[in-house]
């Protein structure tokens, strides 16, 4: 098993680790919005690291065109989460980062390997975090209807 293999593996969601601890300071989790904000600053930097290991610049067209995509969307999602103080409308971004996702992978072009296993991996770690993001917000919007 590779390294990234390994590290996917032992990989679990950011989100799940921003509540626990704030599980364990506050003895509460934070809200969908905090965990939300943090997750969608923190999947920025990774999309530019796919960048990065694809090609940087030299990118094909239809692959710049969907990364550019998946950054103007994550940058609306951390937007309507900072401003709007609620959940309306995230969910679609949300689920459209996520469709484009294997776009993204197909639109690559990289013959390396190596490249091809860390991009993947990358990909994957973004998806999980939307994942984990949707889930929590269908449990919170839920959670909303009972209380």
């Amino acid at each position: 098993m590779s390294v990234f293999g390994s590290i996917i593996g032992d990989f679990r969601s950011f989100a799940s680790k921003v509540e626990a601890e704030f599980k364990k300071m506050f003895k509460e989790a934070p809200s969908w919005l905090a965990i939300a904000e943090g997750v969608l600053t923190y999947l920025g930097p990774i999309v530019v690291t796919i960048v990065d290991i694809a090609g940087g610049p030299a990118l094909g067209t239809e692959a710049g065109a969907v990364l550019s995509d998946i950054k103007t969307k994550l940058a609306t999602a951390a937007a309507m989460v900072k401003t709007a103080g609620s959940t309306t409308g995230i969910e679609g971004v949300l689920t459209e980062i996520q469709a484009d996702l294997p776009v993204l992978l197909s639109a690559l072009q990289v013959s390396n390997p190596t490249s091809v296993e860390k991009v993947t991996a990358y990909t994957e770690i973004v998806g999980t975090e939307l994942a984990a993001l949707l889930s929590s917000l269908s449990g919170s919007a839920a959670a909303a209807k009972v209380a």
